[in-house]
């Protein structure tokens, strides 16, 4: 499971790309996702610069919801993410 591999130039291990997806859907988890999101995954997701710690929680950054979006074969529309698509909107205009 810890086998890296190299996706969008980010060496990431099965874990951290599981624990990445399972922000998609942070509110319906299974117990073996929230155990992927341990914290020092979630550390390391946060120093390659793909979530944040905001809230009380870890958000996807625009790098990060990218990946997810790369990993799910779907654009960023598709992804359940209604606070980054408006903060990505109001950094448009």
């Amino acid at each position: 499971m810890h086998q890296a591999r190299r996706l969008a130039g980010t060496e990431l291990t099965q874990t951290e790309r599981f624990a990445l997806l399972a922000l998609r859907h942070r509110n319906q988890l299974f117990r073996w996702e929230r155990e992927l999101m341990a914290p020092q995954t979630m550390q390391r997701l946060g120093a390659l610069g793909l979530v944040a710690f905001e809230g009380n929680e870890w958000e996807p950054t625009l790098m990060g919801s990218e990946l997810i979006a790369r990993l799910s074969g779907h654009d960023l529309t598709s992804i359940a993410l209604p606070d980054l698509m408006a903060r990505l909107r109001g950094a448009s205009t």
